[in-house]
């Protein structure tokens, strides 16, 4: 015979078990997964990040501190922008960007960042784009000092 209490035990252990069944469903991280593609802007991150990794390899003290923040400034874009899986690591290392190399590369995703926030049709989202084109010519302007 069932009481009462049994009945409500077993009503809430189906809630819990209804409630963790999307958990467990074969959409959840499948370990098998392709991990996921950065988009253009994600991209132009991504690359930065490795040029400014292969830089502070071999830069000195006073530049490699330099060159890791504004790499830092660049994690936090990436991650602005949606990206919250660590940059892969490529097969074969990036050769160390110059200093000039490094200015280019700011300026050019700069540029990128300003004409996709101008097409872009989602407000916050141009507006966060155009912040990060406005970090990148900060950078820019920041390795034309050193």
């Amino acid at each position: 015979m069932t009481d009462r209490r049994h009945v409500l035990q077993m009503g809430a252990l189906a809630a819990v078990a209804l409630a963790a069944a999307p958990a467990c469903s074969e959409d959840a991280d499948e370990p098998d997964a392709p991990p996921p593609v950065p988009d253009a802007q994600q991209s132009e991150e991504i690359a930065l990040i490795a040029a400014y990794d292969a830089a502070i390899a071999t830069a000195g003290p006073a530049r490699a501190a330099e060159y890791q923040r504004i790499r830092d400034e660049h994690a936090a874009h990436l991650r602005a922008l949606g990206w919250e899986a660590p940059p892969a690591t490529t097969q074969s290392p990036t050769p160390p960007a110059s200093v000039r190399a490094l200015r280019r590369a700011e300026i050019g995703a700069g540029r990128s960042h300003a004409a996709a926030a101008v097409r872009e049709t989602d407000q916050e989202r141009a507006q966060l784009l155009a912040l990060i084109a406005a970090s990148e010519s900060q950078h820019a302007s920041a390795l034309a000092a050193l």
